[in-house]
C-alpha cells in the first residue's frame, strides 16, 4: 500500500483467475456480498453511468456513483467516483478509481489506483480506510466461497 498526496494505491494477490476476478467487481451478484451490502451497476461501457446501490429500508438508496472511463476485459477497468450522499465529500469533483489486473498462473495480482482527489480531499482519508476492507472481502469471498462481513471496523 502506498499513498502519496493525491492517490492511494493498494495491491493483492487473489487466489483466482483473472475471469472470477472481474466478475466480481462488476456483478451485483457479486458485489453486494462483500461490498457492504453495495450492488455496483453499470452496463460497462466507457461514458456509461456506474451506480453503488445500498440496500436500504425504504429501498434502494445511490452510495456512489460515477461514469465508466475504461474498460479492457481482464486486464483494466476505470470510472469517475463521488459520494454525494456523504456530508463531508458531497462537495468535491470526482475522483477516478482504476482497477488493474495481472494473470499470475492460476491467481490475479489486483491493483486498485484511487488518484485525482481534490486539494485537502476528505474522500481520500476515508478511501484508505475503505478500500482494504472491500479489497479484503472481496478475496475472501473468492478464495473460500463464503462472506466475511468486514464492516466491524477493526
Amino acid at each position: 500500500m502506498t499513498m502519496g498526496d493525491d492517490r492511494y494505491v493498494y495491491t493483492v494477490v487473489i487466489a483466482a483467475a483473472a475471469e472470477k476476478v472481474w466478475e466480481g467487481l462488476t456483478a451485483p451478484e457479486f458485489t453486494r456480498q462483500y461490498w457492504h451490502s453495495t450492488r455496483v451497476t453499470s452496463d460497462w461501457q466507457p461514458g456509461s453511468d456506474i451506480v453503488f446501490l445500498v440496500d436500504g429500508e425504504d429501498g434502494d438508496i445511490i452510495g456512489c456513483e460515477g461514469k465508466i472511463l475504461t474498460v479492457e476485459y481482464l486486464q483494466e477497468l476505470s470510472y469517475t467516483w463521488s459520494f454525494p450522499r456523504n456530508e463531508a465529500t458531497r462537495d468535491e469533483p470526482p475522483s477516478r478509481v482504476t482497477f488493474l489486473l495481472e494473470s499470475i498462473g492460476e491467481a490475479t495480482r489486483l491493483t486498485i489506483v484511487h488518484d485525482q482527489f481534490a486539494e485537502n480531499s476528505s474522500m481520500l482519508s476515508q478511501v484508505k480506510d475503505g478500500w482494504p476492507l472491500v479489497i479484503c472481502g472481496l478475496k475472501t469471498l473468492l478464495e473460500t466461497g463464503e462472506p466475511f462481513d468486514f464492516s466491524m471496523r477493526m
